[in-house]
């Protein structure tokens, strides 16, 4: 009998020495998926292709230290008219440029050995436009090339 006391004691001892189930927060008492998702800042966009209906672009920009980027690059009925999808990350490079008399700002994405490098300008704070390695503008229908901010 002593020994099954013994056992509902210690028994009872640990269960009220584990800590209460909740939601992870920061110091601010925020849940901490929603600090995650502040942090990203995601652009979505179709742009003109060559040889199709257009290509889909939805990058994710770490606003971090880490300068990290993920973009995504779905090639509209690009294969027997299925979708066809590329996905890169790495670290973006912010450039700043005279262009026309202008400073400009943009960003410049390393996509590695297949994917060559992308360049966006910053238009304003919810837009991204995909510009050449000068920073140039298409010379027309310049805004069929952006990136709306999600």
């Amino acid at each position: 009998m002593k020994k099954v006391m013994i056992l509902a004691v210690a028994c009872a001892a640990l269960a009220a020495c584990q800590p209460k189930a909740k939601t992870a927060t920061n110091e601010a008492g925020t849940d901490t998926t929603a600090v995650a998702a502040t942090d990203t800042t995601h652009y979505e966009g179709v742009v003109p292709a060559a040889d199709g209906p257009g290509i889909r672009y939805e990058l994710a920009l770490a606003n971090d230290s880490t300068d990290g980027f993920v973009l995504t690059e779905t090639y509209l009925a690009a294969k027997d008219g299925k979708d066809e999808t590329h996905t890169y990350n790495g670290k973006k490079e912010v450039m700043k440029k005279t262009v026309n008399g202008k400073e400009q700002t943009a960003y410049k994405f390393d996509l590695g050995k297949d994917g060559g490098v992308s360049y966006f300008l910053v238009v304003d704070d919810s837009t991204l436009r995909m510009v050449n390695e000068e920073l140039e503008e298409a010379a027309t229908g310049a805004d069929k090339y952006d990136l709306k901010r999600k």
